[in-house]
């Protein structure tokens, strides 16, 4: 197999095991820091993130936030207004799985922060009622710290959930992400070293399926030549990032996202960038790129928007539950402002431009008006 034939480069990954001890100790530390940014007294908040990260920590957070370095910016532009946004905050994780990839341990997460939404975030304006505000993470640990996080959060959802929707309508259901339906998403137990390799290879073949895709018109044909229905659950529930939303099983993928993506994406691919993280634990898995897919946008529709030219880089994860044969669930993060600002529109320039001219105010200060 060559490396055109071999994108995804499934016939080089050698799966490294890693100590089941150390993985769930991992795993915990990763909680515990989570836990201690959203509950520890503003005062301490800068001494609770030295004791959770390097000193020279990269921190890649969804646009606008973007890539910080140092204890300092990740303070200042991550955890600070997280907590001034929701005073109240809580951190709840629907899934927790850990491995290692490229010499690092890694830990993945996924779940949401709920509050209340008291004070602007990035600009979103406040409903002072609760919300939930959708997380994707994956962090490389050193000694008990993080060295390397990447962190998708759904602004777009915030947004919806405030009640502005800056961009075209969503094919998929948009909806709070459900769970594992297994609900053993965080994995704190050992887990066999056989079936974890195995379920992130059933992921890298499905992968190396994508790519048989021609790159002519997504017909019956064309998508058949990918033959998803072999990696696929019949039932499969594939939960995007809010601009796609929610779709199940093979129809609903190919009918609200796959077709609409292929042709606005006729030679989507990997590039040279790689993964940052590509994990097996038990029947869960995670891969993600920071900029590794990438296609030239030649195709109308997807995100309603008209083709622009341009070469796109996107930034997304998947997290993924397997059966002993096939994928059940896929939970997809993806930096749509991030990808919609390189194709010329700029959500949160829209969305500070409509809060301008509706200039609401809470119901608690209407009545007050009164």
């Amino acid at each position: 197999m060559t490396k055109t034939d071999d994108k995804h480069q499934e016939s080089n990954f050698n799966y490294v095991p890693i100590n089941q001890a150390q993985n769930i100790a991992n795993k915990q530390r990763v909680i515990d820091i989570m836990q201690v940014m959203v509950n520890v007294p503003l005062a301490q908040l800068d001494d609770a993130i030295q004791d959770s990260y390097h000193d020279d920590a990269d921190v890649n957070v969804t646009h606008p936030i973007n890539e910080l370095s140092g204890l300092e910016a990740i303070g200042e532009q991550v955890w600070r207004p997280l907590r001034h946004a929701m005073p109240d905050v809580e951190r709840r994780d629907d899934f927790v799985a850990g491995g290692r990839y490229e010499d690092s341990d890694w830990v993945s997460c996924f779940g949401n922060y709920v509050g209340t939404f008291d004070n602007d975030l990035l600009g979103i304006p406040p409903t002072r009622g609760v919300v939930n505000v959708r997380y994707g993470e994956a962090h490389a640990l050193r000694d008990g710290k993080i060295t390397t996080s990447y962190v998708f959060i759904d602004f777009l959802d915030l947004m919806r959930q405030v009640g502005y929707w800056p961009i075209a309508p969503s094919l998929g259901r948009e909806m709070r992400w459900l769970p594992p339906a297994t609900h053993d998403g965080v994995i704190l137990t050992p887990q066999n070293e056989e079936r974890s390799k195995r379920t992130i290879k059933t992921i890298l073949k499905m992968h190396d399926a994508l790519d048989r895709y021609s790159g002519q018109l997504p017909t019956r044909a064309a998508l058949d030549e990918m033959e998803m229905v072999k990696h696929w659950h019949r039932n499969f529930m594939w939960y995007g990032p809010a601009g796609i939303g929610t779709l199940r099983g093979l129809r609903g993928f190919e009918d609200y996202d796959q077709i609409s993506f292929l042709i606005a994406f006729p030679d989507r691919g990997s590039n040279d960038i790689g993964h940052f993280i590509r994990i097996g634990d038990g029947y869960y898995a995670v891969t993600g790129g920071w900029g590794y897919l990438q296609g030239t946008h030649t195709g109308s529709n997807w995100l309603g928007m008209p083709a622009t030219g341009k070469l796109i880089t996107m930034r997304v994860m998947d997290f993924y539950r397997c059966d002993d044969e096939t994928i059940v669930e896929n939970w997809v993060p993806m930096d749509i402002p991030h990808i919609l600002l390189q194709m010329g529109v700029d959500v949160f320039g829209r969305m500070r431009h409509q809060f301008r001219q509706h200039n609401p105010i809470s119901v608690s200060d209407w009545l007050l008006s009164k």
